[in-house]
């Protein structure tokens, strides 16, 4: 079997590509699915417990992940051994789910909540472990193995969730079912895998492992804070409102993620040519690639706005089994927020390629502090309309922020 997933000889770029798209689409699309799905099988309520859960381990998530992803992948100089990522990856899933837990105990969920939550916290923390393999794959020019490992999880995971959702149409036991076959399918397409090309050891230098920590912690401040800035409007929701109206905002603000998706279709494979780029003063080449890329998401932005008008609602009414007519002039505008949020995300990268961390932390500091001050009361008076509003003038203010800070760096780069 792991044969048959790293495959007899070397792939082309085409391969490279094709497989980090089916991997990062599966990926990506699962949580959409999984969210539909479920309000289908279970009904609204307990389909916005699932909601808030997701949304609150995508939070979270990203103390596991750390963002040493893109770090590991453009540690050019091998800066870190393998083993030193890995023991801080292990070491940052453990705090994300004392975290996770901890935040439960606060908030005093009843028990069915908190267990569902917790739940899907394990569940999203098994692909924050599995990261720092793909990462690797991604580094060694095996970019395609990365996409299969996604690819193979997800599908085999989220399988074994709806049988025994539909089976039980209990939450408990699916998440159970999905942890399962997750940690199944994490051994066999990332610790074999790897396996085939090095040892895995846990004599990680500690020097080192504070450097990562140390390297890394603007970029991963950065994103938690960015996580938070996407979830703040949901959570608001969750504080304000009823687990119905939890599920019906959840349903409605999914398809932004296919905007992002796409972000990451087109930029992933860039990183390592755009680092070379700017590595070799080739500063011609490494803005055209950007603009192409920014003029690609502006195009499927407007593709995607013309499709949640003309069929969203009717299309996501059918799935989740609920009457959501009143809310597509709200689809469309989560979906065009959803476009400067990929701007942002693109840009982002583009920070991360200066290491320009600061510029990074400001940004997401600023639109952080932003959503937070303005989620709640924007929904209490607009209820799901405020909500949106809130995630769309945060997501404007970090894309005005980024923006700035690369035109200071690109002028400090012509200058040297």
């Amino acid at each position: 079997m792991r044969d048959w997933i790293i495959g007899k000889k070397q792939p082309d770029d085409r391969q490279l590509f094709l497989w980090n798209m089916i991997g990062s689409g599966i990926y990506a699309l699962s949580s959409m699915v999984l969210t539909y799905l479920t309000i289908r099988v279970v009904g609204a309520d307990d389909g916005g417990i699932y909601a808030i859960g997701l949304t609150l381990a995508q939070m979270f998530i990203y103390i596991a992940y750390y963002e040493m992803r893109n770090f590991e992948v453009t540690d050019a100089n091998d800066l870190y051994t393998f083993t030193d990522y890995h023991v801080v990856k292990i070491i940052n899933c453990i705090l994300m789910m004392i975290v996770a837990i901890g935040y439960i105990l606060v908030k005093q969920y009843d028990f069915h909540k908190s267990l569902i939550i917790t739940l899907v916290c394990l569940y999203r923390m098994l692909d924050g472990y599995a990261d720092v393999y793909e990462a690797q794959f991604h580094k060694d020019g095996r970019l395609d193995l990365a996409g299969k490992s996604m690819a193979y999880r997800t599908i085999v995971s989220v399988g074994v969730y709806f049988v025994v959702l539909i089976m039980s149409h209990d939450l408990v036991y699916a998440l159970c079912g999905a942890v399962i076959s997750g940690i199944l399918s994490l051994i066999i397409c990332d610790i074999w895998v790897y396996q085939a090309f090095d040892r895995i050891t846990f004599k990680a230098d500690r020097q080192a492992m504070l450097g990562i920590w140390k390297d890394c912690f603007p970029l991963f401040i950065g994103m938690f804070l960015w996580t938070y800035l996407l979830s703040a409007s949901r959570i608001a929701v969750d504080d304000v409102m009823t687990s119905e109206y939890q599920s019906y905002y959840q349903v409605l603000f999914m398809p932004v993620s296919v905007i992002n998706l796409f972000a990451g279709f087109l930029i992933r494979p860039s990183l390592i040519p755009l680092t070379d780029n700017l590595k070799n003063h080739e500063y011609g080449q490494f803005w055209r690639t950007i603009g192409k890329i920014l003029l690609e998401l502006t195009g499927i932005t407007v593709v995607c706005m013309l499709g949640a008008y003309l069929i969203g609602i009717p299309v996501l009414s059918v799935i989740v089994g609920c009457d959501l007519s009143e809310y597509r002039n709200l689809l469309t505008f989560l979906i065009f927020a959803g476009g400067f949020n990929a701007a942002a995300y693109t840009l982002y990268y583009v920070l991360t390629i200066y290491r320009d961390r600061i510029s990074i932390i400001i940004g997401f500091c600023i639109s952080a502090i932003l959503a937070f001050f303005i989620s709640e009361p924007l929904t209490r008076a607009y209820e799901l309309y405020g909500a949106a509003r809130s995630y769309f003038i945060s997501v404007l203010v970090l894309t005005v922020i980024f923006v700035v800070c690369i035109i200071v760096n690109n002028h400090k780069k012509v200058l040297e």
